[in-house]
């Protein structure tokens, strides 16, 4: 019994530690509002979002209106969006900005324009900016061939801060201000892109995942021998 009990120990720790990413914040939009995000540079108030069930789930529905940065997210005081942004900046390699991205071009057949293209951008109070355009770091680009196919189109995007925006400016560094946005780039009068999950997320720690893969095997052999006894 004793031995159960430091084996239950162990896998609470290692699970625990797998649970426990440091500073996070994910936008799900499952209580159906847009939940802070305004404008591309303005606040929650600037600009408000439908929030569509579409794809199985509800979504951000964002649409392309030329803007370029169509859609910013900035903190509300200090709140958890600005503690990851803080945590996430300051370790760039070990925090991952996620989101998912869905786009049915058969809403509006010839109004999806010839290109989309689509990626992040992030600012700070103190006027630093960095976004993952132009070139290929953009995230998402379709074609004209693909947006006239009336099919729909999806995926998630998840890289580090450093894979999305290379080394990042000093400015970023432990600001009262921080804002992440979405940047839409295309020809099309009514290309739509409904946005889900959108997150800012440590990477998780390899120590755990090791911790994770013991624990799994322990608990299996702890329930083969309750089975036997």
């Amino acid at each position: 019994m004793k031995n159960h009990f430091s084996l239950l120990a162990a896998v609470a720790l290692a699970i625990g530690t797998i649970q426990s990413p440091g500073q996070s914040v994910t936008f799900n939009f499952q209580d159906g509002t847009d939940q802070g995000f305004g404008a591309g540079f303005g606040d929650d108030a600037s600009k408000t979002f439908p929030i569509v069930n579409i794809g199985g789930s509800l979504r951000m529905a964002v649409l392309r209106t030329g803007a370029f940065q169509e859609a910013g997210r900035q903190n509300q005081g200090s709140d958890a969006f600005l503690a990851a942004m803080n945590a996430a900046t300051a370790n760039p390699s070990g925090y991952v900005i996620s989101y998912d991205w869905y786009v049915d071009t058969s809403l509006s057949p010839g109004n999806y324009g010839t290109f989309l293209q689509i990626g992040t951008y992030i600012n700070s109070g103190s006027g630093a900016y960095t976004q993952d355009f132009p070139g290929t770091g953009k995230d998402v680009e379709l074609n004209g061939t693909q947006l006239a196919s009336g099919q729909v189109f999806s995926g998630t995007v998840s890289e580090t801060l450093t894979q999305k925006y290379g080394a990042l400016d000093p400015g970023f560094l432990a600001q009262s201000f921080m804002r992440f946005g979405l940047i839409m780039n295309g020809d099309g009068s009514a290309a739509t892109v409904y946005f889900d999950n959108i997150s800012i997320t440590a990477v998780p720690e390899p120590t755990s995942l090791c911790l994770f893969g013991l624990a799994v095997p322990a608990l299996w052999m702890m329930r083969r021998r309750s089975v036997r006894s």
